[in-house]
């Protein structure tokens, strides 16, 4: 099911566009493609750290490349958590401000800043978590060989 509101949102080209409402609708979008791509890498440390096979191709393959997965899963769980807490923090900033004047929801929000390091925490988790499960892969050719 889609929300009609998330589609209008992406023919939008600046943030300084939105009004009051639609940040809000931006902030709380973000913070659900957050959780989402949190879940995928829980999903994916479960897989990994259950099972003999998975113990069996971290003995077989060099310190560093098991010290390389476990960094890019801390850096991407690290950088997720900033990133949804960043995202949360100017959504109750703005949900305050809309309910001690009801009529901003509808007024341009203009430069208001974004939430400050979100979007570089978002793209650090998500690019961790794209890289956590290619070094894994990495690691499971190299024990087979």
């Amino acid at each position: 099911m889609h929300d009609n509101g998330d589609r209008a949102l992406d023919g939008l080209t600046s943030w300084s566009e939105d009004t009051y409402a639609t940040r809000l609708s931006r902030l709380k979008r973000r913070r659900r493609d957050v959780l989402a791509v949190g879940a995928a890498l829980t999903a994916f440390v479960v897989a990994v750290s259950a099972g003999g096979a998975a113990a069996s191709i971290y003995n077989d393959v060099p310190g560093w490349l098991r010290a390389m997965i476990f960094t890019l899963i801390i850096v991407a769980g690290s950088g997720l958590a900033f990133a949804w807490m960043r995202f949360q923090e100017e959504s109750e900033r703005i949900e305050q401000a809309i309910e001690q004047r009801g009529d901003l929801a509808t007024t341009l929000i203009g430069n208001r800043r974004l939430p400050r390091h979100a979007d570089a925490f978002w793209i650090v988790g998500l690019v961790c978590t794209g890289l956590a499960p290619m070094a894994f892969l990495t690691a499971a050719w190299c024990a087979a060989f």
